[in-house]
């Protein structure tokens, strides 16, 4: 998923620089948290696991994304306060959440698969 997580934040990076160019500054930073957990995600599997050789265990790798999940949480409520409607604000903090909680589900899911192939544990035994 590492790769996946990649692809996904660098169209919300694109998505940001687009914001930026059309000068709405308050949607590219309210953009920024969704990058949380795909990073999380590309940093553990490929930059720590692959790159640097670190073992990072099954609990770890989803205890940093369920961590991800909460900072990303908080920074979406920040971000928030500063838009202008009401309307604006819960549809933002809905959809963003929802985004943030079904990809970790997602990741979390692949990471626990991974773990069964690895321990030839069957998949739907977990």
């Amino acid at each position: 998923m590492g790769i996946e997580c990649a692809v996904i934040s660098g169209l919300f990076v694109i998505f940001i620089a687009v914001f930026l160019y059309t000068k709405r500054k308050q949607w590219a930073l309210a953009t920024l948290p969704l990058l949380l957990v795909p990073l999380t995600d590309f940093t553990i599997e490929y930059l720590l696991k692959k790159a640097f050789n670190v073992d990072v265990t099954v609990f770890g790798g989803i205890l940093a994304l369920v961590i991800a999940v909460a900072v990303s949480a908080a920074w979406i409520g920040f971000f928030a306060g500063h838009l202008g409607h009401k309307r604006y604000k819960a549809t933002y903090i809905s959809i963003t959440n929802l985004f943030n909680v079904a990809l970790a589900a997602i990741v979390i899911s692949n990471i626990l698969s991974k773990a069964a192939l690895d321990a030839n544990i069957p998949a739907n035994s977990l």
